[in-house]
């Protein structure tokens, strides 16, 4: 069998989904050909230039723009996110791998993912099976297609919306969203901070922006180290150079202990030495902090998806929505002072975790259970 896993690489979150269940896949089938693609990896820079820069300018500088642009987008019922020549002219080598390795399964992990896999199935150049996954609690239009076989999704709510739209009620299976086996697996605190060289018994909390950004999280980092409950920070950047300056920058004149880390695979054993996690509202990364009971402080929600994921996640008691940097200071602080309520986020937090989710889409894909059977079993569980 040969499963081509197509993404894109908008912030860090869909790509990790996308991994996640690569991994599964050659887990569950060593046999089996798999191949994971980033679409934007060797796009062409004009693709770049009017596809993807727009998006991050808007979001980053005039974010007010981006959510009337979305909101339209999804009132409208728009098909495209951009046209079929677009893609086949800014994405040419996706299509060609396409061509070349002739998927029996194409598993999408991205809206733009989704369109290229279609367009690739109605010009002939495949007849594979496509599946949809859906990495945050909010779709679009845009994401249903008469080709597309089935949709695995967050929640009912995106199920909702999806038959809305005109899927199959049949088609869909609400797993929740895939992440990495090693959220799963305990790693233990305190080999986490001597790994880190973090030698003192401050509450650790782990400030995170996305992977790419945009984010504030350099001025919200800078205002915790000027805060009077005691802490240690560790601040991962990701992608984000300019942001790691910033908070470098921040780290040399410090009164508060605050790490800088760039990119890292070590997010799971952070994770779980962490005290709060404050971030963005990505999918991915709350369903990562609910595998591992983790009380997040939301901020810097991009219009959309992000803003949905927040809310949902605050609605359930597992973390809170801050509006601006004040507010999400005096969140941490509060639950730093207050280990009940600490403790009681996390609960709910890990109540909300869907370990399976990685597994379920392998499953699904592979044909090693009644698809029947697992669309049944996640509707009553959902």
């Amino acid at each position: 069998m040969k499963l081509l896993v197509l993404t894109l690489s908008f912030g860090s979150g869909h790509v990790r989904a996308a991994r996640a269940v690569t991994e599964e896949l050659k887990r569950r089938a060593p046999q089996a050909e798999v191949h994971l693609v980033d679409a934007l990896a060797k796009c062409r820079l004009l693709f770049r230039a009017f596809y993807v820069w727009p998006y991050w300018a808007m979001v980053r500088y005039a974010p007010a723009l981006w959510k009337r642009f979305f909101e339209r987008r999804v009132a409208r019922r728009h098909e495209q996110t951009a046209p079929a020549w677009a893609f086949r002219y800014g994405c040419r080598e996706v299509f060609d791998r396409i061509s070349e390795f002739k998927p029996d399964i194409i598993i999408a992990a991205e809206v733009a993912a989704c369109e290229m896999a279609v367009i690739a199935k109605r010009e002939g150049l495949t007849a594979a099976r496509v599946i949809n996954v859906i990495t945050d609690h909010e779709a679009e239009p845009v994401w249903v297609k008469a080709e597309v076989d089935d949709f695995v999704v967050a929640d009912e709510r995106v199920r909702g919306q999806l038959c809305e739209w005109g899927a199959a009620p049949e088609k869909i299976i609400v797993s929740g969203i895939p992440t990495d086996a090693g959220f799963s697996a305990a790693h233990h605190a305190f080999a986490t901070r001597e790994k880190f060289g973090i030698g003192d018994d401050l509450p650790l909390v782990l400030l995170m922006g996305g992977g790419s950004g945009p984010t504030r999280m350099d001025v919200i980092a800078a205002r915790l180290c000027k805060s009077n409950v005691p802490v240690h920070v560790v601040a991962i950047a990701g992608n984000d150079s300019r942001v790691l300056r910033r908070l470098n920058r921040i780290r040399s004149s410090a009164r508060t202990k605050l790490h800088v880390l760039g990119w890292t695979e070590d997010v799971a054993r952070l994770m779980q030495a962490a005290a709060v996690l404050i971030t963005k509202p990505g999918g991915l990364t709350l369903a990562e902090a609910a595998l591992c009971g983790l009380p997040v402080v939301m901020f810097n929600g991009i219009p959309g998806p992000e803003t949905v994921n927040a809310e949902r996640f605050a609605s359930k008691g597992a973390g809170i929505f801050a509006h601006d940097v004040s507010e999400t200071i005096s969140a941490v602080e509060n639950l730093l002072r207050d280990e009940s309520a600490r403790a009681a986020m996390s609960l709910r937090s890990r109540q909300l975790a869907r370990p399976s989710a990685a597994s379920d889409v392998a499953r699904l894909a592979l044909g090693e259970s009644d698809e029947d059977v697992l669309k049944t079993e996640h509707r009553m569980t959902a």
